[in-house]
């Protein structure tokens, strides 16, 4: 697994898919109508991931009480008038006979008060106010809490789909369903009709087909700075998501503006070709010499001679197969016996962990942007908006600095970043809101690094399989992550700390994992077992040469 792999180095009959990719170029008009199709997809699904921050946001609410209310009396009083203290479900009791022409606060006992029996919100555009859960703040977490445990079980069906099925099948099927549940869920009635959807949705739909097919469409060279933009252009589709929420706050016509678009993703099936890499691992050559002539037209490229009798070679190979009636696979293993593996064992259980600290801190530190100073709509904008600059530097760096010491540096600073925003003085709040910008930034850097180590890691036959399997493991993390707000009753900038203290989790885990970034992809399980040997190889001829 040389970490050069050009058509022309190969030996005769070797087919080498790396070196006819950098032939097709990796940016060329095949790839950025790829891009642009996965970012429309990626965007929405992005929007639909976090829509609960806005369905489910927090509303300012007091206790109504009857003697004061404007609707009784006729008074100028706002619905903020006679607030209880700490938005607690209590309300005060009168101290003396009411007065007709006033209803002075002062009027009221502040060490007496009685149970709620109705309340009143600031407004009336999420689920909180609907469904009445200001004095039942838990049920509103949960609706985090239970989106995020549906996707647990959603990558793990989505991994063992698209490994059996193909990537399209991922990058179709998923979109539709969850814009249907998500459609549905904007017609429900009642709290747990609401609740069970937002499960449904999850279980059935998202996935990370579009990163799996972003790293395999492209050669070693450019996999990463492909994915990158990818994931950058998705980014700035999400981000749309805060302007969307701040014209259409009404949580039923959001869900609607931002699930229906999904319902169009329908037409990839004429759109997106199946990934070469997985045709070419369930010995379907014929069809990935066909998307490879199709990339080489539409890239108005001329494949070299050699590169032509490869595909060529293959072709025949496949027909000569097919007349004999055999179908002469390549390795496609069960998945439970590649887990036989005590390699891929080890490596599988230390991504799981580091992506549980990842998907913690990334996602309490997006969830918790509305609560910090400003407008929440802006904030989560900007939030989205800041995995912008780590995607480039990601770009820039994860190739040429390896892969190891970028996400070690990474998470060192994200932990030092958090820990000073929770302390910084109230009176300078802006310095706060830079520090946990920063830190959501080193941990968008952070989690985007994992995930392509993860893919990196798995030989192409499993590799959705195996990299959801470490994924379902660290969405336990992101189920977690809605619960955070409610640390910060206990002391202001609490989660801050909690995210500081996690992010060096994946700091020291990182420093175990193999280095994979002048590594080919491997195909198959003994493939992937070689890579510290291959690297330590390639390691010592760049000494020798030096």
């Amino acid at each position: 697994m040389s970490a050069q792999s050009n058509v022309a180095d190969e030996p005769d009959g070797q087919f080498n898919l790396d070196g006819i990719l950098s032939e097709l170029g990796s940016f060329g008009k095949y790839q950025l109508f790829l891009l642009l199709l996965l970012a429309f997809r990626d965007s929405f699904l992005n929007m639909c991931n976090f829509n609960y921050v806005f369905t489910a946001a927090e509303v300012p609410f007091r206790c109504r009480i009857p003697e004061c209310e404007t609707s009784v009396l006729g008074l100028n009083a706002s619905w903020a008038n006679f607030e209880t203290p700490n938005a607690t479900c209590r309300r005060p009791v009168l101290a003396a006979p009411l007065n007709l022409n006033s209803c002075d606060p002062r009027m009221f006992q502040s060490n007496h008060t009685t149970e709620c029996d109705d309340v009143a919100y600031e407004d009336y555009n999420s689920i909180v106010a609907e469904f009445d859960l200001g004095c039942q703040p838990w049920k509103r977490t949960l609706i985090g809490t239970v989106h995020n445990l549906g996707l647990v079980f959603s990558f793990v069906v989505s991994g063992f789909i698209s490994d059996r099925y193909g990537r399209k099948v991922i990058i179709v099927g998923t979109p539709l369903m969850v814009g249907i549940a998500g459609l549905l869920k904007s017609f429900a009635l009642d709290y747990w009709t609401l609740l069970v959807l937002e499960f449904l949705e999850t279980v059935l739909g998202y996935g990370n087909a579009s990163m799996v097919l972003s790293l395999e469409s492209v050669s070693q060279k450019s996999r990463v700075a492909f994915s990158c933009i990818s994931d950058i252009l998705s980014s700035l589709g999400g981000a749309f998501f805060g302007l969307i929420a701040w014209k259409i706050p009404y949580w039923r016509h959001m869900m609607r503006a931002i699930y229906a678009p999904l319902l169009i993703v329908v037409f990839y099936i004429f759109l997106v070709d199946e990934g070469v890499r997985w045709l070419l691992a369930h010995n379907r050559k014929d069809e990935a010499v066909r998307v490879l002539n199709k990339v080489a037209k539409i890239n108005n490229i001329t494949l070299s001679n050699k590169a032509k009798e490869m595909l060529t070679k293959i072709t025949e190979e496949r027909n000569k197969a097919d007349e004999v009636g055999e179908t002469a696979q390549l390795e496609r293993p069960k998945i439970s016996s590649v887990l036989r593996s005590k390699t891929i064992l080890v490596r599988m259980a230390i991504i799981a962990a580091c992506l549980f600290w990842c998907m913690f801190v990334y996602s309490g530190a997006l969830i918790n942007s509305t609560s910090i100073s400003g407008s929440k709509y802006l904030n989560f904008s900007t939030m989205m908006l800041v995995s912008v600059p780590p995607r480039i530097i990601t770009a820039l760096t994860l190739t040429k600095f390896g892969r190891k010491t970028p996400i070690c540096v990474a998470y060192c600073l994200c932990s030092l970043f958090f820990m000073a925003s929770a302390f910084v003085p109230k009176s300078i709040w802006w310095a706060s809101v830079i520090f946990y910008m920063a830190g959501k930034m080193c941990s968008s850097y952070g989690i985007f690094s994992v995930q392509v180590v993860a893919m990196e890691l798995f030989p192409t036959t499993s590799r959705n399989s195996l990299t959801n399997i470490a994924t379902t493991v660290g969405r336990l993390g992101s189920v977690l992550a809605p619960q955070t707000p409610l640390l910060e009753q206990f002391m202001p900038g609490l989660p801050s700390v909690v995210f500081s203290l996690a992010a060096l989790g994946p700091a020291l885990l990182a420093l175990s994992l193999p280095d994979t970034s002048r590594m080919v992809l491997p195909d198959r399980i003994c493939d992937a077992e070689r890579i510290d040997a291959a690297n330590d190889t390639n390691t010592n001829t760049n000494i020798s040469n030096a």
